[in-house]
C-alpha cells in the first residue's frame, strides 16, 4: 500500500482520525501485517463521511479481498444497509466470508464470488455508492456497469487511481506497468470530462477519484 503524500503528512492526517472500534482496528493491524491492499486509513474515513453524507442504504463494491471495506462500510451505514460486493480469487472469497461473520455482519453484506466485469449485468437494484478498488486496468468497465444502477446524486469512488505517483509523471512509471498506467489515464479523463458526472481526484492514500452523478 504505497501512498502518494510525504509520510509526515500521511501520520499527521492519520493522527486526526478518532478511533472509535478496537475491533476493526485489530482487523486493520492484521491485514497490514499480511500486506493485504486494504483501504488506507484517510481514505476510510472519507468513505465514512459520504457515507454519511448519503445516507447511504445500499452501496456496490468491486473488489472484496477479505471483507475489511465492505465490513468497514457497513459498520459506517445505518443498521438496514446492505453492501454487495465481488471478489474473484476464491481464497479470499472464503476469507470474506468468515471475516464477515465475526463481525455478524452475514444480514448486511453479501460476497459474489467470481468476476464483476461478468457478474454486474446481473444485479438488479439501485445504489447510492460504488467503490471500485479491483483490476486498475477493467475500471472503465466497472465504473459503466455500475453507473447504470446508481441513482441521481449518487456516487462512485475509484481508489488507487494515482498509482505510486506513476499516473502524474512518466519518470515513475515502470516499464511492466505502461498498459495499466495507459487504461487509468484513460479512465481519469473519461470521468473527468464527460459531462454526465463531476469528479474530483483527490491525493488521499493513493489517489481517491469522487465522482457525483448528476
Amino acid at each position: 500500500m504505497d501512498n502518494i503524500n510525504r509520510e509526515y503528512i500521511d501520520l499527521y492526517i492519520n493522527g486526526l482520525i478518532k478511533e472509535e472500534d478496537e475491533k476493526l482496528n485489530k482487523f486493520r493491524e492484521y491485514c497490514e501485517e499480511r500486506k493485504l491492499p486494504i483501504i488506507h486509513k484517510e481514505v476510510g474515513q472519507f468513505i465514512k463521511l459520504i457515507i454519511k453524507l448519503l445516507n447511504a442504504e445500499n452501496i456496490i463494491e468491486i473488489g472484496t479481498n477479505v471483507g475489511y471495506s465492505a465490513i468497514f462500510m457497513s459498520r459506517a451505514m445505518s443498521d438496514g444497509g446492505r453492501v454487495l460486493t465481488f471478489e474473484r480469487s476464491e481464497k479470499f472469497y472464503k476469507e470474506a466470508l468468515k471475516n464477515i461473520s465475526d463481525f455478524g455482519l452475514e444480514d448486511n453484506i453479501r460476497v459474489f464470488l467470481g468476476d464483476a466485469a461478468d457478474m454486474l449485468d446481473e444485479v438488479e437494484g439501485s445504489f447510492d455508492m460504488a467503490f471500485i478498488d479491483a483490476a486498475k486496468s477493467y475500471y472503465r468497465v466497472f465504473f459503466d456497469k455500475c453507473l447504470k444502477m446508481m441513482k441521481p446524486g449518487g456516487i462512485i469512488l475509484s481508489d488507487n487511481v494515482l498509482y505510486q505517483g506513476m499516473i502524474a509523471s512518466d519518470e515513475l512509471i515502470v516499464r511492466r506497468k505502461k498498459t495499466l498506467v495507459r487504461n487509468l489515464r484513460d479512465y481519469l479523463k473519461y470521468i473527468s470530462h464527460d459531462e454526465r458526472f463531476v469528479t474530483s481526484v483527490l491525493p488521499l492514500g493513493d489517489g481517491l477519484a469522487v465522482t457525483l452523478i448528476k
